[in-house]
């Protein structure tokens, strides 16, 4: 059931990429706003700070990875002392406006991190969206998908 919901939240975030988008004067800026903002979500993680995840996330957020789908209270009850993070880095950025309240950032993560006394995978394919709602870019969706080597 997991596997099939996660499979069907990428193909419609996939899809919509396809159908819906548009070119605006700015998206050069608003490429690198998002990349910003998404930079500091990860070091929100690494430094264990939930309460950035509680103002830059949809109360509808879902996570995605290899251990299953989390909700947005449950990044925020493990963000404080489920995982170590040593270190990441975030490359091969690639930018999709869908319309002007919501946008696709993809990129390689690499990552030297624990949590629940497991180490994480240490390169992962990962895929945000990007909500505007009252003015500010929050984070909706997100999901990640190992890279082997």
């Amino acid at each position: 059931m997991k596997k099939t919901f996660a499979i069907l939240l990428a193909a419609l975030t996939i899809g919509l990429a396809g159908c819906e988008q548009t070119k605006t004067p700015n998206n050069a800026d608003l490429e690198q706003e998002i990349i910003a903002l998404d930079k500091l979500a990860w070091k929100a993680w690494k430094d264990k700070n939930a309460e950035w995840f509680k103002t830059h996330t949809t109360d509808e957020f879902l996570s995605i990875n290899a251990d299953g789908v989390s909700t947005k209270a449950d990044v925020i009850k493990a963000t404080p002392t489920d995982c170590d993070v040593k270190s990441f880095s975030l490359d091969n950025f690639k930018f999709i406006v869908l319309n002007e309240t919501a946008v696709v950032l993809t990129y390689t993560a690499t990552q030297d991190a624990t949590c629940s006394g497991q180490k994480v995978t240490p390169k992962v394919r990962a895929s945000v969206t990007y909500v505007k709602r009252n003015g500010k870019w929050l984070e909706a969706f997100y999901i990640d998908t190992p890279i082997n080597e």
